[in-house]
């Protein structure tokens, strides 16, 4: 049987998708995630060494995604604390992304990208199986589930 996941939760404030049109399911432009494997959302958010930038994108035939590249990262976090100025950098290199995917992430780390509109979620899943999560977000009308599964 295979293993059902959470819905991602809706982001804060007013949805949008890339062409920038209000009330649509939220889809961003850029979704950067901190994976260490590179299969794997596995890393956490402030000891990551980079992270790996996709891009979504709508056409005739729904949502898609593609790799992008690849950021290193500063790492903010060490031991059982974090650098605030290290995570408020973290947080400015992906200013361009919506959202950002980790495998952990804490407090300190959702509220500097908050704080820049990013959405930031811990979500521990393959990136591939994530992105297709989301990108079936706009082709199912936001329920979280890709097309064909109950959420």
């Amino acid at each position: 049987m295979a293993e059902k996941h959470a819905p991602f939760p809706p982001p804060p404030g007013p949805a949008f998708s890339p062409a920038g049109r209000r009330g649509g399911p939220y889809l961003p432009d850029r979704v950067a995630v901190a994976s260490d494997s590179g299969d794997t959302i596995d890393a956490c958010f402030g000891r990551t060494g980079s992270f790996r930038i996709y891009r979504l994108a709508e056409d005739a035939g729904g949502c898609r995604y593609e790799f992008a590249e690849t950021r290193p990262g500063p790492k903010p976090c060490r031991d059982k604390s974090h650098d605030e100025e290290l995570l408020s950098r973290t947080a400015e290199l992906l200013k361009d992304c919506g959202m950002v995917l980790a495998g952990r992430i804490g407090p300190g780390a959702v509220r500097a990208l908050s704080d820049r509109g990013i959405v930031g979620l811990a979500v521990p899943l393959e990136i591939e199986d994530a992105l297709k999560r989301l990108a079936g977000r706009n082709r199912s009308g936001g329920s979280g589930a890709p097309p064909g599964n109950s959420a």
